[in-house]
């Protein structure tokens, strides 16, 4: 019960984190001649702070208990 809480709570977050313009764009569009690589190098990183801050928040919510 408190799982599902917690996951709408992430879907409701992420949700919001993003402008609905992000959305109706491309990725190209929305860089403005950014390469491909800039992009990838962009998504790995902002992928790698956000598994990294879940994870931490991860630990301390399953040691709680």
């Amino acid at each position: 019960m408190m799982i599902n809480k917690f996951i709408y709570i992430i879907y409701f977050v992420v949700a919001l984190s993003f402008p609905a313009q992000v959305f109706a764009r491309c990725a190209i569009c929305y860089t403005n001649g950014m390469s491909g690589a800039s992009i990838a190098v962009i998504i790995i990183i902002s992928s790698f702070i956000f598994l990294f801050i879940a994870n931490k928040f991860l630990q301390k919510f399953l040691n709680k208990d």
